[in-house]
């Protein structure tokens, strides 16, 4: 029985989602420019098309075009490895957060799938962050002055 190359007959769309550690706007200019050469670079070790980069400042999607015998994780795993290593020695401001990349993603199969539908459903997942710095305090001579006057 002959075995079939499904890799070369079968593609999985896979839209992926991430972003920075501490949701930081880091990934402009030259940043944005190598790390898109990067996924490129690892595309062609990693056997998957890359069919749509997109890099805003504080995430980034990326469209694939894979074999069925490919994992997404594997996938992502590689690309945030190999394109933290090399953006971290080589832009030393990426340093001062604890590691470049959250170890969330999303990811999502299919060919009629939107930019925007992928980035919408991302925003719907995020967490609610907290302000920073200190939480204000209460002022507890204004709640009591209150009490005050309705008796």
């Amino acid at each position: 029985m002959d075995k079939q190359n499904y890799s070369q007959r079968w593609q999985i769309t896979y839209h992926f989602v991430w972003e920075p550690m501490r949701s930081k706007p880091c990934l402009v200019g030259l940043i944005a420019e190598r790390l898109q050469t990067l996924i490129h670079e690892k595309a062609a070790r990693v056997a998957f098309e890359p069919r749509a980069v997109v890099i805003l400042p504080d995430r980034v999607y990326l469209a694939v075009a894979a074999p069925p015998t490919l994992a997404p994780h594997h996938i992502i795993c590689q690309i945030k490895a190999h394109t933290s290593r090399v953006l971290r020695d080589e832009f030393p401001e990426l340093t001062r957060i604890p590691t470049l990349w959250t170890r969330a993603y999303l990811v999502m199969a299919g060919e009629s799938i939107t930019i925007e539908e992928v980035l919408k459903h991302y925003e719907t997942l995020q967490r609610p962050r907290r302000p920073r710095g200190r939480p204000r305090k209460v002022d507890s001579s204004k709640g009591d002055s209150s009490q005050e006057e309705d008796a």
